[in-house]
């Protein structure tokens, strides 16, 4: 009967060791950050498996830190999108440049550049002289997103140029997409 436990506490322990060393291996000195919502999270998780080595590491276990990330939400400090990208930034100090993917739900396509300014105002508290990139989610045209719908992908691109226009430390990119359905997963 010890035997047994002895074998399992090792089992045991022996798990928990391999935890503590993957967590190790996550990078530290990505550059770019990130915002944005569940798309968001999917396309840097692609990314690095694609083998890119700049923008802030997503661990699998962490794809839906962002779920529900559209622009309003991140407009409200209340919101616990600060907090989790406040870990990242963290993890990740030499960041200065930011990708900020305007996901904008079709029932929010109302939301306008100075709501959306909030944002970037927390992104400049949060990091001196941050470059910030501004991108449209990406247009599905065989079956367009139920939750932003076409009036929340337009919006996203109008909002893209006019926060370019307005901010000298905005600029507009990268453009994702189209993606058409045999390019993609299910949902």
């Amino acid at each position: 009967m010890n035997k047994e436990v002895i074998v399992f506490l090792i089992l045991i322990l022996g798990a928990c060791d391999q935890n503590n060393s993957s967590l190790e291996k996550i990078p530290t000195d990505r550059t770019i950050g990130v915002v944005g919502c569940s798309n968001t999270f999917q396309s840097v998780y692609g990314y690095r498996w694609a083998g890119g080595n700049q923008l802030w590491y997503v661990h699998r276990d962490n794809m839906h830190d962002y779920d529900s990330g559209a622009v309003m939400q991140w407009a409200n400090a209340e919101q616990n999108f600060w907090e989790t990208f406040d870990k990242y930034l963290t993890t990740n100090p030499k960041t200065s440049k930011v990708w900020w993917q305007l996901c904008i739900p079709q029932d929010q396509s109302h939301v306008t550049a100075e709501e959306a300014a909030t944002v970037i105002q927390e992104l400049r508290k949060r990091i001196p002289n941050v470059q910030i990139y501004v991108s449209p989610l990406s247009d599905f045209p065989d079956y367009p997103c139920e939750i932003t719908g076409i009036e929340g992908v337009e919006r996203a691109k109008s909002l893209a140029n006019e926060l370019d226009e307005m901010h000298d430390d905005v600029f507009m990119g990268p453009i994702l997409g189209p993606l058409y359905s045999k390019e993609i997963g299910q949902e």
